[in-house]
């Protein structure tokens, strides 16, 4: 036996053997299961999703509109963004970070800005910021009017 089967095996005994009548190649498969679970370290994590609207500062001072669409609290560190106004899919003026680790939990944040000029801003209604993490999907709509600025 090497030493990685030796050190599944060790592995192995403490998460407990497969029953007899699924057989050796089972055991393999618990022990590799297990390893992984122990190396991954943590289970998955849907994100957290808050989406904000642009500042009426911003709109008056700058005449533009930043929305902010905040990820916390996923894992694994992988998520998609998409935002889309008024229904449409809309790639220009989007930025989004690379997820970070956060220290206090191991867990992932990102951020994501749709950047658009005031009148623009004005003149659509929805919102959405559109996140898939692992395979499933989570909105935020803001709509306009229901803004103050």
């Amino acid at each position: 036996m090497g030493s990685a089967e030796a050190e599944c095996e060790a592995g192995h005994e403490q998460c407990g053997k497969a029953p007899p009548q699924l057989g050796s190649e089972a055991g393999q498969e618990l022990c590799i299961a297990a390893k992984v679970k122990r190396e991954h370290g943590q289970p998955k994590a849907s994100p957290t999703v808050h989406l904000f609207p642009p500042s009426s500062d911003e709109i008056t001072a700058k005449s533009k509109a930043t929305l902010v669409c905040l990820l916390g609290d996923f894992y694994p560190g992988a998520a998609d963004v998409v935002w889309k106004v008024d229904g449409a899919v809309k790639s220009s003026g989007v930025e989004t970070t690379r997820p970070q680790r956060q220290q206090s939990n191991n867990k992932y944040m990102a951020s994501s800005y749709l950047t658009l000029s005031a009148a623009d801003w004005k003149s659509h209604e929805t919102y959405t910021c559109e996140v898939t993490h692992d395979g499933k999907k989570i909105e935020k709509v803001l709509k306009r009017s229901e803004c103050s600025s």
